[in-house]
């Protein structure tokens, strides 16, 4: 029996005394609902950073596409203006402006002149006088051009 009474002792369960109090906190565990509290906000703010870099991300993809459409139309703005410009400088509407604008006329073979050019002509300076040491040191100067090609 003594044994029965100290087993049931051992199982029993202090229940404070009762204060009027609805909620009774250990002592032991008052700093574990604060500790809740600061973890949850933490995780509250680090979930807005996450949802705020996501919308920054998702912003700077839209501006990206804004800029790749925009780069897309000036290139094919740049290819009809290429089109344009090689369509005027052709030698047809060069010939045309030439002829109606300007005045000119394409030239008859009677207009036409040729010249004889002599491919031959030779320009000979005089030596001056040089001593003969002048002399001897452009012979050999010549000599060495000569053997080197």
């Amino acid at each position: 029996m003594a044994k029965e009474k100290l087993s049931t002792q051992q199982n029993e369960v202090k229940v404070p005394p009762s204060s009027g109090r609805l909620f009774f906190i250990d002592p032991n565990k008052r700093g574990a609902a604060l500790r809740v509290f600061l973890a949850g906000v933490m995780a509250l703010i680090l979930f807005s950073v996450v949802i705020n870099s996501y919308v920054q991300l998702n912003e700077v993809y839209t501006e990206i596409s804004a800029a790749n459409t925009q780069l897309g139309e000036l290139r094919s703005e740049n290819v009809r203006m290429q089109t344009e410009l090689e369509g005027k400088a052709s030698i047809s509407n060069i010939k045309d402006y030439a002829e109606q604008y300007l005045g000119l006329q394409q030239l008859d073979k009677s207009q036409i002149q040729y010249i004889q050019i002599q491919t031959e002509d030779e320009v000979v300076i005089d030596a001056e006088q040089q001593n003969i040491f002048v002399t001897i040191k452009h012979w050999f100067e010549d000599l060495v051009a000569y053997l080197r090609g």
